[in-house]
C-alpha cells in the first residue's frame, strides 16, 4: 500500500486549484449545470476536431487515423495522470469514450453535423454564464484564469463526480472547509 501513496497525495497547488474552482462553484444548480455542460463541452469540441486529420499511420497492418480531436485528448489524458494520477486514470477511460464517440457521431451522416455541434457547443457556455450569473452569483473563472477554464475545469468536474460517488472524501471535505473560508473572505471583501 506504502508504494502506491504518492499516487492518492495531492499538491498543495493543485489543492488550492481545487479550492479556486470550489469557490467558483459552490451553489447546487451551477455545479450541477457544469456536471451537465462541461463534458457536453468536451464532447462539441472534440467532434469539432474529428474530422481534422494529422496522419494515418500503418499499424499492424491496419490504417489508423489520427485526428486533432485524438491528439487533444491524449494530451487531456496524460496532462490529468500528471496532476493526479488517482483521478487522471479514472478519467483516462471517460476522456477515450468521449473522443471515441465524438468521432463516432460523424458516421451519422447527420445533414447539418457541425451546426449542430456548434450549436449544442454555445447553449452550454451560455447554461454556464446563467449558472454564474443567476445562481451562483459570481463572474465565470473563466474570466480569472483562461486556462484553468478550459484546460483544468473539466478536471475538477470529474473531482466533482468522484466525491459525488464517495471517492476520495478526505481531499473533498478539506477542500470544501478551504471553500467556505476562501468565499467567506470574498464575501467580506464585498462589504468593505
Amino acid at each position: 500500500y506504502n508504494e502506491y501513496k504518492s499516487y492518492l497525495r495531492m499538491s498543495e497547488a493543485l489543492k488550492q486549484e481545487l479550492v479556486f474552482y470550489g469557490s467558483y462553484h459552490s451553489d447546487g444548480i451551477n455545479k450541477l449545470i457544469h456536471a451537465i455542460c462541461v463534458p457536453l463541452l468536451l464532447w462539441t469540441g472534440f467532434a469539432m476536431f474529428a474530422p481534422l486529420e494529422i496522419m494515418v499511420l500503418n499499424v499492424a497492418g491496419t490504417d489508423v487515423t489520427v485526428t486533432v480531436a485524438y491528439v487533444v485528448s491524449a494530451i487531456y489524458i496524460l496532462y490529468y495522470i500528471y496532476l493526479f494520477p488517482a483521478v487522471g486514470f479514472i478519467t483516462a477511460p471517460i476522456l477515450a469514450g468521449i473522443v471515441y464517440s465524438a468521432h463516432a457521431y460523424w458516421r451519422w451522416g447527420l445533414d447539418h453535423g457541425m451546426a449542430i455541434l456548434i450549436a449544442v457547443h454555445v447553449v452550454s457556455w451560455i447554461a454556464q454564464f446563467i449558472g454564474h450569473g443567476k445562481f451562483e452569483g459570481r463572474r465565470p473563472a473563466l474570466f480569472d484564469s483562461l486556462m484553468q477554464a478550459l484546460l483544468t475545469a473539466p478536471f475538477f468536474v470529474f473531482f466533482e463526480y468522484c466525491f459525488c460517488f464517495g471517492l476520495f472524501q478526505d481531499l473533498h471535505h478539506e477542500v470544501q472547509r478551504r471553500v467556505y473560508t476562501e468565499i467567506r473572505k470574498l464575501e467580506s471583501q464585498k462589504l468593505d
